[in-house]
């Protein structure tokens, strides 16, 4: 470099979103982990050099353990000048500030947590902010996990290498203990960006606390939707001034679905009284603080913003798995089914002309039938068929007959979805899963294969049933290969006229 050239010098700001409920056990591990931020060796972006300025915002969300204390005595350690992760030699400039809910109040859940903790800087800053110049990024931790000394730096350059700041920024993660949830842990590191739109009504293909994203695009969705104060007042009329904070006073999606508001869902449904009772039952406004990491991810899909996994030669997160002790373990697993059936209906249903004139569901289990029960009524009623791979379901039971949905809805073998009906062979599902890799790598026919038997007449027409688009309610990777080889052999699109959902 010549020596009257100028130095470009960026500033980033960072801030580092951490909701605390009860985490006196982890929480000073994660926090001093997200103070102690380093830039990679050898590595800077082209256009210059880059100055950090981090805030790990901490916010408290009424917990009832030392957790407050523990932090007030963490923001007197690192804030001081004696001892200011700041002044320490490579370590990027950090602050750690602290909110916490009024004393007495009640927990409002993650969701509201963070988006209190995203506030912080503001109220601690005494200039008016300026995005002049400056990139402006959250970061998401938990108050169990930790974050390896570059993951900010990492993640920094990865979204300053994209293009627009509507991309939500991953990372591959490590678990602690090691062989927890190995299956989930090595699906989740393995997918590449195709896999993380193609797969994103399974789960949120992203980590959530692995995310990292553009502060304006974090603020243009509204952050995460918060469950409103606890009250004793259930009214319907307390349930619209609900629904119209949640929804309409921030002019943003907000997934919610219908049975999570239920005065309003059962006024809406024109089904059966059955299935009224069944929703007033099953729902509870109390569920809105669950599920937030899922509830923003698919405002975010939905609003045309992009995924990306960050990959580098060792993982940037350190995701804690403690049996029974975080909010994801107690979430209703038909809870998050009901949501993602609601996202797919709200981003490709509603949107696509192809599928509003009837699909079929694959799977006539248990999955299949509850994403039937979560869809909307205009949805459930374009349910053309279910499709099975077992031939004596199909011989046996031939219908799915629910009364509250007024119609019986016949179960059909798969190939029968299939243009060409002399399918050679297909899949016998065994319920192992192949621990090198998750591909769709369609394996040899061998022994596990086998040749369908000849399949009941359908009373649809066969041109209706080779042109319908397909939900997949059966889980993948788990068949060594054989329910991939199935799907494929029907000639569909995945992420166009085939999606996932489990």
């Amino acid at each position: 470099m010549n020596g009257g050239e100028m130095i470009r010098v960026q500033l980033i700001k960072v801030d580092v979103i951490m909701a605390v409920f009860n985490a006196e056990a982890t929480v000073e591990a994660s926090v001093r982990s997200a103070m102690h931020q380093v830039m990679p060796p050898n590595k800077s972006p082209a256009s210059g050099m880059l100055d950090f300025d981090i805030c790990v915002c901490c916010y408290n969300d009424a917990s009832t353990d030392g957790s407050l204390e523990l932090l007030k005595r963490l923001e007197n350690e690192f804030n001081s000048v004696e001892e200011s992760a700041s002044t320490k030699c490579g370590v990027l400039q950090t602050r750690l500030l602290i909110g916490s809910a009024k004393g007495g109040s009640l927990s409002r859940g993650a969701g509201y947590a963070r988006n209190q903790a995203a506030k912080l800087r503001d109220e601690h800053e005494t200039r008016p902010r300026s995005n002049s110049g400056t990139m402006h990024f959250i970061c998401v931790l938990d108050s169990d996990d930790l974050m390896h000394e570059t993951r900010i730096a990492e993640q920094t350059l990865s979204m300053l290498s994209l293009e627009g700041d509507q991309t939500l920024v991953g990372s591959q993660f490590e678990r602690l203990p090691a062989d927890s949830t190995e299956h989930y842990t090595r699906w989740a590191n393995s997918l590449s960006d195709e896999r993380l739109r193609l797969e994103q009504f399974r789960e949120c293909t992203l980590l959530q606390p692995t995310w990292f994203m553009a502060r304006a695009w974090f603020e243009q969705l509204g952050g995460y939707v918060e469950a409103p104060p606890i009250t004793l007042d259930k009214s319907e009329q307390s349930l619209k001034r609900t629904k119209t904070q949640l929804e309409a006073e921030d002019k943003v999606y907000k997934l919610i679905h219908p049975s999570e508001l239920p005065a309003l869902s059962a006024a809406a449904n024109e089904g059966s009284r059955k299935r009224k009772r069944s929703t007033m039952k099953e729902a509870s406004i109390d569920t809105i603080r669950l599920a937030e990491d899922t509830r923003f991810f698919y405002a975010h899909i939905l609003n045309g913003g992009g995924m990306h996994l960050h990959r580098t030669a060792t993982p940037l997160v350190t995701y804690r798995h403690r049996v029974g002790m975080s909010q994801s373990s107690s979430t209703p697993r038909r809870l998050l089914l009901k949501l993602r059936t609601k996202a797919w209906e709200d981003i490709v249903f509603n949107r696509e002309d192809a599928w509003r004139a009837g699909f079929a569901i694959w799977g006539g289990g248990r999955d299949g039938k509850d994403f039937l029960k979560a869809l909307s009524p205009s949805a459930a009623a374009k349910v053309v068929c279910f499709v099975d791979v077992d031939e004596k379901k199909i011989a046996q039971i031939k219908y799915y007959d629910n009364p509250d949905f007024g119609r019986r809805i016949p179960i059909l073998h798969f190939t029968q979805l299939a243009k060409n009906l002399g399918v050679s062979s297909f899949g016998k599902i065994e319920k192992t899963c192949n621990k090198d890799t998750f591909n769709l790598t369609r394996p040899a026919v061998g022994e596990n294969e086998t040749r369908p038997s000849e399949t009941r007449p359908s009373e649809i027409e066969p041109e209706v049933l080779h042109g319908l688009p397909v939900v997949v309610c059966v889980a993948m990777y788990r068949t060594n290969g054989a329910l991939e080889r199935n799907v494929a052999s029907i000639g569909r699109v995945e992420g166009q006229n085939l999606w996932h959902i489990c």
